[in-house]
């Protein structure tokens, strides 16, 4: 125990989060969030037509993420294996639910990890940021779970960023882009967040209770061994693993309110007052309240060491952190344009190299074959509408090939 909430009781660890309620209750908002704003618990488009057999959610916590995978297959008719893998045994028995479920305890400092060889199709990591520092994730981390990927299978990071930057007035896609990230923001659209590209512009935070929290959760997580911003490191950690290719990504805002200048219709308002009336579906300002309140819950659970950063006693503290509920969920105080960071990462485990030609012989022959089909009005089996419904969000083709320079 510690501040009135349980903690790890290891010295050693570095986790900054507490083990309680609150607590849990965000992670699963948090899930909640990012499944709805990608369009699906798994971002890679490999997995729409045949989905894996076999997934490990690493740092499982309550397993609700391998949960609502487990949901999103099974309405498709699809049975699929979750292990789930943690030091803390916080997740419940599943299996119960129907669900093919088990759970590994595991403290994954200890590099070698309990399971074969090539055993799963899909490894995902959610929140990796967070992980004790004392891992070399490119050296050891990510070689060990890929140890234990298939060839073809895949590794998916979900992640976001700890410091909060204000969005700038965001243009919308050009008729120059290509047909994936055309959908990407015709999604991003129905949820009311923004694809976040190389050339969309943020600026720093100006609400004053945030500028306060960026500087205090720097000097927190730096601290401990932590980086603010994990976004920027993703996929050069996919991009330097030898067994790893293809590494894609797909990066969104998420606002924390309606947006000001979301209200202008067009050039010719910009200069006058904005209307009033909110432009947003209920469903898409239920996402950004949701946003708001797990940014509010992450606060509590941190406040331990925001408070220690800021060097506040108690009372001042608490004063501070009443101005900051009632600036951000009563007086509108991120209506200038400040947003949550997140991304999605995934790479490829390679194939062998005699069984890369061998599928790349197969792939000509059937294409061979479609084409001569198709010419004599012959539906191909594969040509044929698939029972698995058309996902909402395809996945973006943002290419990240070499780890980028920071």
């Amino acid at each position: 125990m510690a501040h009135g909430q349980k903690y790890l009781s290891d010295p050693q660890s570095y986790y900054p989060l507490p083990f309680s309620l609150s607590e849990m209750h965000r992670q699963v908002l948090r899930t909640l969030m990012l499944v709805e704003v990608f369009g699906s618990p798994l971002c890679s488009p490999l997995w729409k037509k045949a989905p894996p057999k076999r997934i490990l959610e690493v740092g499982c916590g309550n397993g609700y993420w391998s949960a609502m995978c487990h949901k999103h297959f099974a309405r498709q008719g699809h049975t699929v294996s979750f292990t789930g893998i943690d030091i803390a045994p916080v997740a419940s028995d599943m299996r119960s639910e129907g669900m093919d479920w088990r759970f590994v305890q595991h403290d994954i400092r200890k590099v070698s990890i309990p399971f074969k060889d090539e055993e799963f199709d899909v490894i995902m990591l959610k929140d990796l940021a967070l992980i004790p520092p004392a891992l070399n994730l490119t050296a050891n981390l990510m070689e060990e779970y890929s140890r234990c990927l298939r060839p073809g299978g895949q590794m998916e990071i979900w992640d976001s960023d700890s410091t909060i930057r204000l969005l700038a007035p965001h243009a919308t896609a050009s008729s120059s882009d290509s047909e994936s990230e055309i959908d990407d923001e015709k999604h991003a659209e129905s949820t009311g967040t923004y694809t976040i590209t190389p050339q969309t512009t943020f600026k720093p935070a100006q609400n004053t209770y945030i500028t306060e929290y960026n500087e205090w959760i720097t000097i927190s997580l730096t601290k401990l061994g932590f980086t603010t911003m994990p976004c920027t490191l993703m996929a050069g950690f996919l991009a330097e693993e030898p067994q790893l290719t293809d590494v894609q990504t797909r990066r969104l805002a998420i606002p924390l309110s309606e947006i000001r200048w979301e209200k202008a219709d067009d050039s010719e308002t910009k200069d006058k007052e904005l209307s009033h009336k909110s432009k947003l579906t209920e469903d898409q300002a239920a996402l950004r309240q949701t946003a708001l309140l797990t940014f509010v819950m992450w606060i509590e659970s941190m406040s331990p060491h925001l408070k220690d950063a800021s060097e506040k006693t108690v009372g001042e503290w608490d004063r501070w952190y009443a101005g900051m509920m009632d600036s951000l969920l009563s007086q509108h105080g991120t209506a200038v344009g400040e947003c949550l960071e997140i991304g999605a990462w995934w790479a490829t485990k390679k194939m062998p190299k005699r069984e890369r030609i061998g599928n790349s012989a197969i792939a000509a022959a059937k294409a061979r074959k479609a084409e001569e089909e198709r010419g004599k009005g012959i539906v191909a089996a594969d040509d044929k509408p698939t029972p698995y419904p058309t996902e909402p969000h395809p996945g973006n083709e943002w290419d990240f090939r070499a780890p980028p320079k920071i």
